[in-house]
C-alpha cells in the first residue's frame, strides 16, 4: 500500500466501503436488518432452484397431486367467483393498473423514490417470470383440472404468483418501515401478503398452474423483494427527520381524494374485467 501523498495504488477502504460494511455488522442496530434481509434472499433463492430442479428433470411433485386435490374438494361456485377476482390482480391490464396506481399514490404522499422501485420491481418480475417460462418450458396441468381455458404460455414459474409476490412484499415492507401506528403497520402488511398470496392460490385453484410453479414463484418473488430490501439498507442514504418541516401538512385533502380515486380506478377495473368469467 503507498503511502499517503506519494504516487501509488491506495487500496484503503473509502468512504463507500466503509458504510456498506458497517451497515454489514451485524451486532450494529442497522447491521442487523441488513444481514437478515441478505439471507433471506439467500434462502428463498435457494427454495426457488430446489423446485426449478424438480420442474426441469421433471418429476412428478408430490405436494401438486395434494393441492389439486384439496381445492377439488373444496371447489364451490362462491369460491371459484373468488378466485377468478384474485386471479384477475395478476392479469396483465388490472396488475399495471394497480402498479401505476401504487406509485402515483407513493409519489404523491411524497416518497417518489419508492414509486420508482415499485415500477421498476415489476419490470423486473415480469420480465424474468416470461424468461425463465420459455427457458423451462414446463407443459401446463391437464386441461380437464382447468376451470378456465388453459393459457398458450408454459406453466413455470406463475406470472400472476410472482407479480402478486413481489409488489404485496414491497408494499408490506415499505408499510413497515413507515411511521404509521403499530397496528396499522401489522395488520396492514398482513393483509397486503395475504391478498398477495392469494393471487398465486387462485391459479392453482382454477387449474392453470401447479402448486410448484406458484412456490416457486413466490420463493423467487421474495428474493427480488428481499434482495431490493437489502440494497437499500446497505447503500441507501438516510436522510435525518427534521421535526420541524412537514411539507405533507398542506393540501393533505387532495391527497386522500386521489388515494380513494386510485382505489376506486382499481375496484373499477376489477368489474370491468370480472363481467365476463371465461368458465369451462
Amino acid at each position: 500500500m503507498a503511502p499517503s501523498g506519494t504516487p501509488g495504488l491506495d487500496l484503503r477502504p473509502g468512504p463507500f466501503l466503509k458504510a456498506a460494511a458497517s451497515r454489514l455488522d451485524v451486532a450494529s442496530r442497522r447491521g442487523f436488518p441488513v444481514t437478515v434481509a441478505w439471507l433471506l434472499s439467500g434462502v428463498f433463492f435457494v427454495g426457488f432452484l430446489s423446485i426449478a430442479e424438480e420442474v426441469v428433470e421433471p418429476l412428478s411433485v408430490a405436494l401438486d397431486r395434494a393441492a389439486s386435490a384439496f381445492w377439488a374438494a373444496a371447489a364451490s361456485p362462491a369460491l371459484t367467483r373468488v378466485m377468478w377476482a384474485a386471479t384477475l390482480l395478476g392479469d396483465t391490464r388490472v396488475a399495471v393498473i394497480v402498479t401505476l396506481v401504487a406509485a402515483i399514490l407513493l409519489a404523491v404522499w411524497g416518497h417518489p423514490r419508492r414509486a420508482g422501485s415499485v415500477v421498476v420491481l415489476m419490470l423486473v418480475s415480469v420480465g424474468l417470470s416470461q424468461s425463465l417460462k420459455y427457458l423451462i418450458e414446463r407443459p401446463r396441468p391437464p386441461a380437464a383440472l382447468a376451470l378456465i381455458g388453459l393459457p398458450a404460455s408454459p406453466s413455470f414459474p406463475s406470472g400472476h404468483a410472482m407479480a402478486g409476490m413481489v409488489l404485496a412484499g414491497t408494499l408490506a415492507l415499505m408499510l413497515v418501515a413507515s411511521r404509521a401506528p403499530r397496528t396499522v403497520r401489522a395488520a396492514g402488511s398482513i393483509a397486503i401478503v395475504a391478498v398477495g398470496m392469494l393471487v398465486g392460490l387462485s391459479r392453482v385453484y382454477l387449474g392453470v398452474h401447479y402448486f410448484s410453479d406458484v412456490v416457486a414463484s413466490w420463493c423467487l418473488g421474495a428474493t427480488l423483494v428481499g434482495l431490493w430490501a437489502a440494497a437499500v439498507l446497505t447503500w441507501g442514504r438516510a436522510v435525518p427527520l427534521d421535526p420541524s418541516a412537514s411539507p405533507l401538512t398542506g393540501g393533505r385533502w387532495w391527497r386522500w381524494a386521489l388515494t380513494a380515486a386510485g382505489v376506486l380506478i382499481v375496484a373499477l377495473a376489477l368489474v370491468r374485467e370480472s363481467t365476463v368469467m371465461p368458465l369451462r
